[in-house]
C-alpha cells in the first residue's frame, strides 16, 4: 500500500514528522495551513496529544514501549501522554535496517534497529517546535528548551505547549540529519529507566485488539483441522455429520488440510469436530524425536558453512591441558503461539482488506496480491497485537 500524506492525519492541526531509515531525512511538506503530512513516526495534534507510529510489532517482547521511549525521549514528553498507532506496510519509511530493509519484526533487534532512527525523529520534532517557539517570541532558538511536551524561554518565563506550536512547526523545513543534536547518555531521563508498558492496560481490561478479535460486517468464521505429520495428506473426510450442524456453510477441502466455514464460532467448532477425518501421513509416518536428533547428530559431524573464524581451533584443542566434551540435545519444539494463527480477509473485485497479527506486513501484503491478482497497492493490511509471534508468524500462510 502506497500510504498517502493525508492517511495519517485524523484531525486538522497535527504536526506529523517522517523520516526514512537507516538516518532521519526528508523535508517538511505543508497539506494545508495548518498541518506537516507526510507518512509518519510521530503526529502531534494542536490539543498536545502524541501519537506515535511503530513499525516494529507488539508481540509481547515490549516494543510499543521501548520504540517509543527512544522517540520520547529526544522530544522530552513524557511517556504517558503517548499513544501508539500500529504502522502501515510500507518499507520506504518503515523497512528494518538491521534486516536489509525489510519491513520485519524479529532476530531480537528491534531496539538495536531503532536506536538511533527514532532518536533522530523526535529530536528533528523537538528542534522544529523549539524553532517555531523561537520565532512567535522573536528571540534566539538557542535561548529556549523543550521540556516536559513545551518550549520554555528561561529568560522571560514564557512557556508554550507542543499543542499550540505544531501549525507554525508544520511550516518549517525537517532538520538535516546531520545537523541534529541527539542528548548524551548522561541526559537520559528516560532510556535505562523503568517503565511502565504502554500496551498493558489494554490487555488487563480486555480492550486489547488482537487479530483474532477482528470483526466484520458479515464475516464468516473458519475452523481447520490440518495434517497431523508434516509432509501428511487429506486422504479422504466424511462431510455430512459436520454439515449437519446449524450454522455451517460449507466444506473446503485442501491437500493437507480440511476446513468448516460457519456463520459463527461454535458451529464452526462444533462442525470440525463432527468431521470424519482419514489422513495419509506420508514419508515421515514414523518419523520420530530420536531420528532427528540421529540425523542432527550426523550433520553435526560434516562440514558446514563458516560464519566466522578466528584463530586455529585445532592447534588450540591438541595444545590443550583439559578438554570437556558433552553432547546436548533438546527435543523438536513447534512454533506455537498462544494466540491461534489467524487472518480475516475481504476480497473484492477491485481490492483486498486483511486484518491480522503478522511480523512481516509488507509479506502478507505482498502474498495476498498475488493470490488475488491485485496490484500490491490495492491489497490494505490492519495489522494488530501479536499474541506471540516466535518466528511463527513470519510465515504468511495463514492469510494465503
Amino acid at each position: 500500500m502506497n500510504t498517502s500524506r493525508r492517511r495519517f492525519l485524523q484531525s486538522g492541526g497535527a504536526l506529523v514528522i517522517a523520516f526514512n531509515l537507516p538516518v532521519a531525512i526528508g523535508p517538511a511538506i505543508a497539506a494545508d495551513e495548518k498541518s506537516f503530512a507526510p507518512n509518519a513516526y510521530i503526529r502531534i495534534d494542536p490539543n498536545g496529544r502524541v501519537t506515535m507510529i511503530v513499525a516494529y510489532v507488539e508481540m509481547g517482547q515490549g516494543t510499543y514501549t521501548s520504540i517509543p521511549m527512544l522517540i520520547a525521549e529526544e522530544l522530552e514528553v513524557p511517556l504517558t501522554s503517548v499513544r501508539v498507532e500500529h504502522a502501515p506496510p510500507d518499507e520506504r519509511y518503515y523497512g528494518n535496517p538491521l534486516l536489509g530493509g525489510i519491513q520485519a519484526t524479529g532476530n531480537s533487534n528491534a531496539v538495536r534497529g531503532a536506536w538511533e532512527p527514532m532518536r533522530r525523529a523526535g529530536a528533528a520534532a523537538r528542534t522544529m517546535l523549539v524553532q517555531a517557539a523561537a520565532q512567535r517570541w522573536r528571540v534566539d532558538a538557542a535561548s529556549c528548551r523543550a521540556e516536559n511536551g513545551a518550549v520554555i524561554h528561561p529568560a522571560s518565563g514564557r512557556r508554550l505547549k507542543y499543542g499550540a506550536l505544531v501549525a507554525d512547526a508544520a511550516k518549517l523545513p525537517v532538520p538535516a540529519a546531520d545537523s541534529l543534536k541527539l542528548k548524551p547518555r548522561e541526559q537520559f531521563k528516560l532510556i535505562g529507566t523503568p517503565a511502565k508498558r504502554l500496551d498493558i492496560a489494554g490487555k488487563v481490561n480486555g480492550t486489547a485488539q488482537y487479530g483474532i478479535d477482528a470483526k466484520v460486517p458479515g464475516m464468516k468464521v473458519a475452523t481447520i483441522a490440518i495434517s497431523p505429520v508434516i509432509g501428511g495428506r487429506l486422504r479422504s473426510v466424511d462431510e455430512a455429520p459436520a454439515k449437519a450442524v446449524r450454522g455451517v456453510r460449507q466444506i473446503v477441502r485442501l491437500d493437507d488440510a480440511v476446513a468448516v466455514v460457519a456463520d459463527h464460532m461454535g458451529a464452526a467448532k462444533k462442525g470440525l469436530a463432527a468431521l470424519k477425518i482419514e489422513w495419509d501421513d506420508g514419508p515421515n509416518a514414523t518419523l520420530s524425536t530420536a531420528d532427528l536428533l540421529r540425523d542432527m547428530e550426523a550433520a553435526s559431524g560434516a562440514s558446514g558453512a563458516i560464519a566466522r573464524q578466528e584463530g586455529d581451533v585445532a592447534k588450540a584443542l591438541a595444545g590443550a591441558a583439559t578438554r570437556a566434551e558433552a553432547v546436548y540435545g533438546v527435543p523438536f519444539f513447534a512454533h506455537a503461539t498462544m494466540e491461534p494463527m489467524n487472518a480475516t480477509v475481504h476480497v473484492r473485485k477491485d481490492s483486498c482488506e486483511i486484518w491480522t497479527g503478522t511480523q512481516v506486513m509488507t509479506r502478507v501484503q505482498a502474498a495476498a496480491a498475488k493470490v488475488a491478482g491485485l496490484p500490491v497497492d490495492k491489497v490494505t493490511v490492519h495489522n494488530h497485537l501479536l499474541g506471540g509471534g516466535f518466528g511463527r508468524r513470519l510465515e504468511v500462510d495463514g492469510v494465503v
